[in-house]
């Protein structure tokens, strides 16, 4: 490397800038999930191509719009043992469906504009830890 932090890798020649990156010392935003099951075989956070992060707490998912700053309790499973195992967005861009997996073997696909359920799947033999 060379004096100013550039750097010249030797076979093409090109001078490669290094960039510094800003690193704050203090947190934007804190999320608060007292309920968040602690299992690393879990997959309870997916962040959707259109800025919302869903969170599995337990038996419950909220959505938190990261553009608006919203909040939403989008559903709330009915059986005590059958806590949300995972999460997953549909993978178009304005998507509005969000894959819920459960304890109980289920996946639940929600249409999170209209707050609805809109499928539900059995078949899995145990709890469905990603999607």
């Amino acid at each position: 490397s060379s004096a100013g932090g550039a750097s010249v890798a030797p076979e093409s020649g090109f001078k490669r800038r290094r960039t510094t990156r800003f690193i704050p010392k203090s947190p934007d935003k804190i999320l608060d999930a007292p309920e968040l099951v602690d299992d690393y075989y879990l997959n309870l956070l997916d962040w959707s191509k259109s800025n919302i992060l869903a969170v599995a707490l337990r038996q419950c998912v909220f959505l938190w719009n990261a553009s608006t700053g919203a909040t939403q309790k989008l559903l709330e499973t009915s059986d005590a043992g059958n806590i949300v195992t995972s999460l997953a967005w549909g993978d178009e861009p304005t998507s509005n469906t969000l894959a819920v997996g459960t304890n109980m073997a289920q996946v639940q696909l929600w249409d999170v504009a209209a707050s609805r359920q809109v499928r539900q799947m059995e078949g899995h033999r145990s709890r469905v830890s990603s999607l």
